[in-house]
């Protein structure tokens, strides 16, 4: 009975209470100064120091004269009701006051309690020799606080609970703004800019992990599989569910008739299908598009890891956001020393495939396997690139938005549903009844994986399409002095807006991830204009190539990867030193051929025979370059020279 008196003050704002508000606001609504009897009323008082009123010396008398055994006696006078709202919620919360919510944080510890009676109940029948075998002597005249509780947290609670998350949900996705990214404009926002910026979810993302986040503490406090916990499942599903079927409009409406999206849904490359072998014992060749190409680069691990530690991501808000957050857990301790990426890798679901490793060779093999979609659009010569439908500044700062943001939910979403033991330590196991709900979480995961891939794709096409505009720079025939192609410029100037951009709406790991593998991309594209112009196409078509246009192109080179360090320079960036080194300096050896003579192209070709193709090397003994005539029979003679040595 005490108990359900305790638990009914703590959950039900008594008369008294409400009386004083109402008080309070009628005095706070009329004029002229008026008496507070409340001590801590003044801002610098602390119940020593009055407001100034007539009364002052006498109260601080009065408080100066009572003991603390006197105070004692009071407070054991108090009601439970009193006793809550006085001493109980003003010593540890902050204003808080008697509301329903507070069920679910009682709900564990008095189940237990309940269990604990019951054990000494049993004991103590045994003790006396009563009849345990009778419903009598196991039961109870009054009903059950635990009982009395759960019919408020069903009847009360979780109601109110379930219509704020499915409200709340709907009137954020209804909003123009849902999915637009929250930007801070504020020159002084941020004192460095190479900082890592963790940056907000979109509106829809934050209402969705706001209004969920009472039901998804309901379930860790209600019994699994019990009548309240299952309707409970299917209301958070039911409102994830709505959330994805607005997403998959806002994807829609942003990838729409993009040449990017055509790229990763492209699987017509036959060579980049994998040969599996089936149950029979055959093997059969499986289709695989770009996007799932994609996967086996080291940057998507790296993106797929920065997501992967809810707990962490959810520790970082709660500091940003001064809240506590809705599952307690524990930082690590100091003496701790970090994780490995690999070692953290190994204990989440799903990342035993992922490349953590990386390196050139590796690289350079996903880069063969990629080139059989992307080669298309490396045709400068003679291709309308203008066909390519690229988005704009807004559009891809709203794919990358939603990328970042889905993928933060999904990974906090996938956090709430895990088990935690009493220290606060996660475990792998998740609650029951909830595989529609896991599958759901999976499913806006899937999401944010594919907009963070069509960021990375569409980045990829406007640098081609800026670089497939070098071969007809009429810098490259220009005999008076050396200049930068234009399209160079502004290839550098895009990468370093684009970064910033990105950064502000996405954060680090999604801008990292978008301009991953172009170390590799740019100096191939310098590589490809170099075969144009050695085949007689472009800019050369009209007039030869001069020392200043191939000096031009070597100094672009060295541009590009100013540019490109520049705008990857922020931590936590996945630019690749060692492989763009390797690239960059690929792409300036063949650049170099295009001014040799020809005796010294036929030494350069015996002693760097493996460093390009064979195509390339004949291309290049065939092209007229400003200090030879091509002669591609002087290939021939030397490959049979070569071969029968």
């Amino acid at each position: 009975r005490e108990l359900k008196v305790f638990v009914n003050a703590c959950l039900m704002e008594s008369a008294e209470l409400k009386n004083q508000k109402l008080v309070l606001d009628s005095v706070s609504g009329q004029s002229g100064p008026k008496k507070s009897k409340k001590r801590d009323s003044g801002l610098f008082s602390l119940g020593i120091i009055d407001t100034g009123e007539q009364d002052q010396e006498n109260d601080s008398k009065q408080w100066l004269a009572s003991s603390t055994s006197s105070r004692r006696m009071t407070i054991q006078s108090y009601t439970m009701p009193k006793f809550v709202v006085d001493i109980l919620f003003a010593k540890t919360t902050q204003n808080g006051t008697p509301q329903i919510r507070h069920a679910l944080f009682f709900r564990k510890s008095l189940a237990k309690w309940q269990r604990d009676s019951d054990r000494l109940r049993y004991q103590l029948a045994l003790a006396t020799g009563e009849d345990t075998s009778s419903s009598s002597s196991m039961g109870m005249k009054e009903q059950p606080a635990l009982e009395y509780l759960d019919n408020i947290i069903q009847k009360e609670l979780l109601p109110v609970l379930q219509e704020e998350a499915v409200n709340g949900t709907v009137q954020a996705l209804e909003r123009p703004d849902a999915f637009d990214p929250v930007l801070d404009r504020n020159v002084y926002a941020r004192a460095d800019s190479n900082e890592p910026q963790d940056v907000d979810m979109c509106k829809a993302c934050t209402a969705l992990y706001n209004f969920t986040g009472p039901l998804f503490l309901a379930l860790h406090r209600l019994p699994q599989g019990g009548e309240m916990y299952l309707p409970l499942v299917a209301v958070l599903e039911h409102v994830i569910l709505t959330f994805i079927s607005r997403l998959k409009q806002q994807v829609s409406r942003i990838c729409n008739n993009k040449t990017a999206l055509q790229l990763l849904m492209d699987s017509t490359a036959s060579s980049a299908a994998d040969t599996v072998v089936g149950s029979d014992g055959r093997t059969r060749s499986q289709s695989q598009s770009f996007g799932q190409v994609m996967e086996r680069r080291k940057a998507f691990a790296q993106l797929v890891l920065a997501y992967a530690d809810g707990d962490l991501l959810e520790a970082v808000s709660d500091e940003k956001t001064g809240e506590l957050s809705v599952v307690p857990s524990i930082p690590a301790p100091a003496a701790d020393t970090p994780r490995n990426n690999s070692e953290m890798a190994n204990k989440i679901a799903g990342m035993e495939d992922l490349d953590l490793v990386g390196g050139v060779e590796r690289e350079e093999s996903n880069l063969s396997v990629e080139l059989h979609f992307v080669r298309p659009f490396l045709e400068f010569a003679g291709m309308e690139l203008a066909q390519l439908r690229t988005c704009s500044d807004e559009d891809i700062m709203k794919a990358a938005c939603l990328a970042h943001s889905l993928l933060k939910l999904s990974s906090l979403l996938d956090s709430r549903l895990k088990i935690r033991s009493r220290l606060g330590i996660t475990s792998t196991k998740t609650l029951a009844n909830t595989r529609a709900l896991r599958e759901a979480i999976k499913t806006i995961k899937a999401n944010g994986l594919k907009m963070a891939k069509f960021c990375r794709a569409d980045i990829l096409l406007q640098s081609i399409t800026r670089l497939s505009k070098v071969c007809n720079s009429s810098t490259i025939v220009a005999r008076d002095a050396v200049r930068i192609p234009s399209s160079v410029n502004d290839l550098g100037e895009y990468m370093t807006l684009a970064s910033d951009n990105l950064r502000e709406a996405a954060g680090n790991a999604v801008t990292a991830y978008a301009f991953s593998a172009l170390e590799q991309y740019i100096p191939l594209c310098l590589i490809q204009t170099v075969r144009v112009l050695a085949a007689g196409k472009g800019v050369v078509a009209k007039a030869p190539i001069t020392m200043n246009g191939i000096e031009a192109l070597d100094r672009s080179g060295s541009v590009l990867y100013r540019d490109l360090k520049g705008a990857t320079s922020f931590d936590n960036s996945f630019w690749d030193i060692e492989l763009a080194a390797v690239s960059f300096e690929r792409s300036a050896s063949f650049i170099a051929m295009m001014e040799l003579e020809m005796p010294e192209l036929e030494a350069y070709y015996q002693e760097n025979r493996n460093d390009f193709s064979e195509q390339d090397f004949q291309l290049m003994f065939s092209m007229d370059g400003p200090r030879r005539k091509g002669d591609v029979g002087r290939y021939h003679m030397l490959v049979k020279r070569l071969d029968s040595h």
